[in-house]
């Protein structure tokens, strides 16, 4: 099952009207880019295949901005990564408004926290950083309600639901995780969180562990010693529904690249 090829209007009106009710609708999947450490060369592909293929809706499922300056491991310390969260800030609404051009005007957007953009709620929990406000809040620097996102901020209890397909960012960090996922939610489980690439099958639930989209070699990255980062790997999804019934394809990318369709991307 392929992606369908950008299409001019008058064809796209034809080819829609061809497919009727039935019509497979596509969607994008990327989790733990954690902007602006994310793997630059990737993420261009990403962009060049969005130039060559028409998807119906993109999710982010957390992870998509690191925060570096306000996680914990930062405070009282001199900023290591040396970028500051306006920094961080402006490249990820960068990237927001590629994604928002390459996409369809009515694609379906949706916005997940993951633990990296919760880091903004345990730095208000601080009674001197509360006094700011939501000045710092991810939604609001990143215009993501104005974009036309579905923007879930409760990473640790929301879900966004496609057909039979429950996505989260994920909480557990286990080595068999995705397994643990179906086990414990009893339900198909698309996620990221642990960086792993894994897909897990057991009857009609299906665990999938979908990667990160980071630079493994950026200094944000040094909190994990290298027999940790040895067993992450890079990767995004790509997501089919057919009525209720959901397919889903993990896109692995090997040297900063990717192949879809016997084309190769990134590099």
């Amino acid at each position: 099952m392929q992606l369908r090829p950008r299409l001019s209007q008058k064809q796209s009106e034809v080819v829609d009207v061809m497919k009727g009710k039935g019509e497979i609708k596509s969607y994008l999947a990327l989790g733990c880019p954690h902007i602006p450490f994310h793997n630059k060369k990737i993420m261009q592909g990403i962009f060049d295949l969005m130039d060559t293929y028409r998807f119906d809706g993109l999710i982010l499922g957390g992870d998509f901005i690191d925060m570096a300056s306000l996680s914990s491991y930062e405070k009282g310390r001199v900023n290591r990564t040396g970028i500051t969260l306006e920094e961080e800030y402006d490249q990820a609404n960068e990237i927001l408004s590629i994604f928002d051009s390459k996409l369809p005007k009515k694609a379906k957007k949706v916005y997940m926290f993951g633990n990296h953009e919760n880091r903004y709620w345990r730095w208000l929990s601080d009674v001197d950083n509360s006094k700011y406000g939501d000045l710092l809040n991810p939604t609001k620097a990143l215009n993501l309600e104005k974009r036309g996102y579905s923007v879930y901020e409760d990473y640790k209890n929301d879900q966004y639901k496609l057909g039979s397909l429950h996505i989260v960012h994920g909480d557990y960090w286990n080595i068999h995780v995705a397994r643990k996922m179906i086990l414990v939610w009893k339900r198909n489980m698309l996620f990221w969180h642990t960086h792993r690439v894994q897909l897990h099958r057991e009857g009609d639930y299906c665990g999938y562990n979908s990667g990160f989209l980071g630079d493994i070699n950026s200094p944000a990255f040094d909190y994990a010693s290298a027999s940790m980062k040895s067993a992450w790997g890079n990767a995004f999804s790509i997501i089919y529904l057919d009525g209720r019934r959901h397919y889903v394809n993990i896109i692995n990318c090997v040297g900063n690249e990717f192949i879809y369709n016997g084309v190769r991307y990134g590099g």
